[in-house]
């Protein structure tokens, strides 16, 4: 009953917080949940929490019965300035224009059952990426907002093979939401509507391997699949649009070192390929019957670099802290998008700590710095902006219960 009951908590989590998230590496937060985000995402080579589901569920095998719970307060700070000189738009001298949306809870579930010694099953319910910018003026005098976040779903297991391999998966079910509302005003020349409250399902899956040749180095690899996602149906008052709006796959290597007693060192090398869903004449309408303009964010493939450190002090603490770094994968050309859409963040350190209550239950706390980061472009022949530059800076405070049985 005790395992039953924490199924339908973690069906519950999944509901209840499918909510906005302003994410990091283009549209993906760089950890999930209070410690691998306090080790600045560092995960494939090293299982230290339940969102291994996520990262490489092969490292479940090594965690034992356990449930995570917690969630972070992630708040951005955007702005943007510009000027245009394109028809329809208004005098400009680059203005600064702050984005008002505000701070965005991001829900971090995982539980881990083990069934025998060998296989363990694993289920997890986290906030997975987002983006999004609520900016009152525009070079059209209109608004500028945009929205897409992200909820996933991750049932899976783990098989240990022996004590050195072990092999997991889980099966990616998503559910996320998508709002914009851009360019021109109603009514006006080139006029753009609002496409307001689509929403879509998904499906992926995630595989992992974890090797430990040594009891002081352990190896890890994770493929996640393609996100493929149901068309986002928009109902714009001029007929239906229809956006086909996936999520990349990506491959990671991990390392994790245990020199001494208490110590961890962890590594991943992960590559994005956000060519594949973001990249030129991306996302596209499959249906645009409001003559929608196109969209191509044009973004590169990307390759983000994770580092964190763990040392237990004493048994009843814990501390943590690490670095995150993926370059930017936008085309700077591509000027409107990349003010409706700046996925600029760059760097990221990460600090926390773990105390422990009692025997089974740790208090996991922890932040996330991401320094102003900026973008500047024109595309005057396409878009009639001769210049812009965007900014953004992000900062997040986690909290999380673990309890192990």
């Amino acid at each position: 009953m005790r395992n039953k009951g924490a199924l339908l908590l973690a069906a519950a989590a999944f509901v209840f917080f499918s909510s906005d998230v302003f994410a990091t590496n283009g549209m993906r937060m760089i950890g999930f949940g209070p410690v691998q985000r306090s080790m600045g995402g560092a995960s494939v080579g090293i299982g230290l929490d339940a969102a291994s589901i996520l990262t490489n569920p092969a490292g479940m095998s090594d965690l034992g019965g356990r449930i995570d719970f917690g969630a972070s307060y992630f708040a951005p700070s955007v702005e943007y300035k510009a000027v245009g000189a394109g028809p329809g738009m208004v005098a400009n001298d680059g203005e600064t224009f702050e984005s008002d949306r505000g701070a965005s809870p991001v829900p971090a579930f995982g539980l881990i059952i083990p069934a025998t010694d060998q296989v363990n099953f694993g289920i997890g319910a986290y906030g997975i990426a987002g983006m999004g910018v609520d900016y009152a003026m525009n070079l059209y005098s209109n608004v500028t907002y945009s929205s897409y976040s992200q909820m996933r779903f991750a049932p899976g297991a783990s098989y240990k093979i022996n004590d050195m391999i072990s092999v997991g998966a889980v099966l990616n079910l998503m559910y996320a939401t998508m709002e914009y509302y851009a360019g021109p005003p109603e009514g006006s020349p080139g006029g753009q509507r609002a496409h307001m409250g689509a929403s879509a399902f998904g499906y992926g899956a995630t595989v992992g391997v974890k090797v430990t040749p040594v009891k002081m180095l352990t190896l890890g690899v994770a493929y996640e699949s393609k996100s493929m996602f149901q068309d986002f149906v928009f109902n714009t008052g001029a007929g239906v649009d229809k956006l086909e709006f996936n999520q990349p796959s990506s491959a990671t290597v991990g390392l994790g070192i245990m020199p001494i007693e208490g110590l961890v060192i962890g590594f991943d090398l992960q590559w994005i390929r956000w060519s594949e869903t973001n990249g030129k004449n991306q996302p596209k309408y499959t249906e645009n019957s409001s003559a929608a303009s196109a969209w191509n964010l044009n973004w590169d493939d990307q390759l983000v670099y994770k580092f964190g450190i763990q040392y237990v002090v004493i048994p009843m603490l814990t501390v943590r802290a690490g670095y995150n770094y993926g370059k930017m994968p936008l085309d700077s050309t591509r000027a409107f998008e990349n003010i409706a859409f700046p996925a600029i963040a760059e760097q990221h350190f990460t600090a926390g700590v773990g105390i422990g209550v009692g025997e089974k239950f740790t208090l996991n706390i922890g932040g996330m710095y991401s320094p102003e980061a900026s973008l500047k472009g024109a595309n005057a022949a396409g878009q009639g902006i001769t210049s812009y530059e965007t900014k953004m800076s992000q900062y997040s405070l986690d909290v999380g219960l673990a309890y192990k049985f």
